[in-house]
């Protein structure tokens, strides 16, 4: 039945080349100044739950698919323990997202006015399709000063499982890594692997592990990842966002992954946290569009984040590593659609390393894969 006069928070922001920045209120808007968060000491802090037990915030992008976003909030709400919210942000969608497309579900969550009991369902809703890794930013902003203990970054085609958040923290009180990556499935077929977080090859090609031992896990793909609180403030004053908002979609978490190993910070896996992806829901199945992404991408993130010395010692790997995805582009007929991303990725590539310059940056390859290419199915 519609929900009539159920309140839920909605925000109306235009103007996506903006500055995000942050009211005291928490609400994010858009500004002109340079405003940023990069310290604990810029924010409103609370704690949402008593005797300090850790909490999660899950940040939703969802873009005209009503059915994905409901069955994803769906499969939250089911889930048990941490979660204190859900924020949907809404990218530009013909017909916006509200409360009503939950249908009854809507039962199993709070208002942000009432927020006592089941989590809090919150709604920014974008004038304008940002992308997804800058309508993460844009959530991620908006829920900062609320004082989260993790973040999780969830695809609206990922279907988390009943004791998932609570299993990826404990892995990450137990190891004291600050990303997670937890263990997805294809929700077409629950017993295949969809991806373990990726690993990074010293030729500079970033797969989706399909197994714990399936090389060294660098970070967690964006589908499904957990960020530590510390994590999240270290990288959302870095002036492309937490993730970098240039990329739209597509290696946007490899970046940020190679950003937060940069400053220190580790990954670990979380095989206990199952959840089931769909997959290409946004592009489609070999979308040209999202292969010419992750060419281009996954330059621009090496570029950004290697040191000097680590390019010039892995140079010839990474050449090497170019030349032979332009080869396996032939037989998939992408072989033009490879060489302009490829192209595309080494003319941002400057521009990105100099806007990046005095940042650090990674400087061994001791979280690389040694393997040169992994064949994939």
């Amino acid at each position: 039945m519609p929900l009539v006069g159920w309140p839920v928070e909605t925000m109306f922001l235009r103007a996506p080349d903006g500055d995000v920045g942050l009211e005291t209120s928490g609400r994010m808007v858009i500004t002109d100044d340079e405003h940023r968060v990069g310290s604990e000491s810029a924010l409103s802090v609370t704690r949402a739950h008593d005797g300090g037990q850790a909490c999660v915030d899950v940040i939703v992008v969802h873009h005209e698919r009503n059915d994905l976003t409901a069955r994803c909030l769906e499969a939250l709400a089911a889930d048990s323990g941490l979660l204190r919210s859900v924020t949907i942000v809404d990218s530009g969608s013909a017909r916006p997202w509200r409360a009503d497309d939950l249908g009854s579900g809507a039962e199993r969550y709070a208002s942000p006015e009432k927020p006592d009991g089941p989590p809090v369902l919150h709604l920014v809703t974008l004038a304008d399709n940002v992308g997804y890794a800058e309508g993460n930013n844009r959530g991620l902003a908006t829920r900062l000063p609320e004082g989260a203990s993790y973040y999780l970054v969830l695809n609206n085609d990922a279907y988390v499982t009943p004791g998932a958040l609570r299993a990826m923290v404990t892995a990450s009180e137990a190891t004291g890594a600050g990303m997670v990556a937890p263990a997805v499935y294809r929700a077409d077929d629950p017993a295949r692997v969809d991806r373990f977080g990726l690993t990074l090859t010293r030729s500079g090609a970033a797969y989706d592990r399909e197994s714990e031992d399936d090389g060294p896990l660098l970070c967690p793909s964006g589908c499904a990842a957990m960020y530590r609180r510390d994590v999240v403030l270290d990288l959302i004053g870095d002036a492309e966002g937490f993730f970098d908002r240039s990329f739209g979609a597509y290696a946007e978490d490899l970046d940020t992954g190679l950003r937060a190993r940069a400053r220190g910070h580790e990954a670990t896996f979380a095989p206990d946290a199952v959840i089931y992806h769909e997959g290409s829901a946004s592009f489609g199945q070999g979308s040209r569009l999202a292969y010419r992404l992750r060419h281009r991408n996954t330059i621009c993130a090496l570029a950004k984040n290697y040191s000097t010395g680590l390019l010039l010692t892995e140079a010839p790997l990474l050449l090497a590593g170019q030349l032979l995805g332009l080869l396996n582009a032939v037989p998939r007929g992408r072989l033009l659609t490879a060489s302009r991303g490829k192209v595309e990725g080494v003319l941002r590539a400057f521009g990105a390393r100099w806007r990046t310059r005095g940042r650090p940056r990674l400087v061994a390859n001791a979280a690389l894969d040694p393997r040169f290419a992994i064949r994939r199915r």
